[in-house]
């Protein structure tokens, strides 16, 4: 554990002294306040059109008219601003030479790659950590306090968040550029994500549901709908278990070849 929370330390120093927390943090609370007061406002015009007309005396349901739409639209700004926090984190050590010092440190391979992969989750949880004071203020301006669902959307969303820190860091550890890493984790991100999409439905529905199940965004559905269902849990969990027990592999193969 001491040597996880030395890398971990060394990892979110790096973050908090280059711009590249900074720059994501502030990208991803700009457009994800915006669509939240895109949607607030549709919500309000809407629910005060129904309070004029006699025959719609209820007003609309606060979650499935704000945050179902913003969880949804926050896979894209996932896509966009996750795979810039992990493309360095292994890329740059092996351009840089630092790789093999770190090989002679008596350090496991998991431990490395767990320091460094909870140090850019610190990131995840921080912007997540910023978006929630919006429900804290859409549930009093609607006087509707429904934390279920919103409570369900933001576990998908870090599940989602997650697994694409844990992607993008297995790229990282294949690659010896941070450039090429980052490219890569955005082609392998879009793929996982229209994998259930992209298959022809003439070739049989059987086939198509497989595919859909391995879509990363797919599992996110149910999230927003309110309902935590076991199997999209497990999904994730084994994704993002696959991608961090790869990236070990990896580097163990690279600590053998020297």
């Amino acid at each position: 554990m001491r040597n996880i929370a030395e890398i971990f330390k060394r990892e979110v120093r790096h973050y908090y002294t280059s711009p590249i927390a900074y720059v994501v943090i502030v990208i991803f609370t700009a457009v994800f306040g915006f669509l939240y007061f895109r949607n607030l406002t549709y919500y309000s015009q809407l629910s005060y059109q129904l309070m004029q007309n006699p025959y719609y005396p209820q007003r609309i349901d606060l979650v499935m008219a704000v945050f179902a739409p913003l969880f949804s639209s926050n896979s894209i700004i996932f896509l966009l601003v996750i795979p810039p926090l992990s493309m360095r984190l292994f890329a740059e050590e092996k351009k840089s030479g630092t790789i093999e010092l770190m090989f002679t440190y008596p350090v496991k391979d998991i431990q490395m790659v767990l320091g460094k992969w909870l140090a850019s989750l610190t990131i995840l949880l921080v912007m997540l950590a910023l978006s929630v004071p919006g429900v804290f203020m859409a549930f009093k301006f609607a006087g509707s306090w429904e934390w279920g669902p919103v409570l369900s959307g933001y576990l998908g969303m870090f599940l989602m968040g997650v697994s694409f820190l844990s992607l993008g860091i297995l790229i990282s550890a294949l690659s010896e550029n941070q450039i090429v890493a980052l490219i890569i984790s955005y082609g392998a991100l879009l793929a996982f994500w229209f994998l259930g999409w992209a298959i022809d439905p003439n070739s049989g529905k059987k086939m198509a549901d497989v595919l859909t199940e391995f879509s990363i965004i797919q599992h996110l559905d149910n999230f927003i709908k309110g309902v935590i269902d076991t199997r999209d849990v497990v999904y994730y969990v084994l994704f993002i278990f696959t991608c961090v027990f790869l990236t070990a592999r990896v580097l163990e193969s690279k600590r053998w070849r020297g």
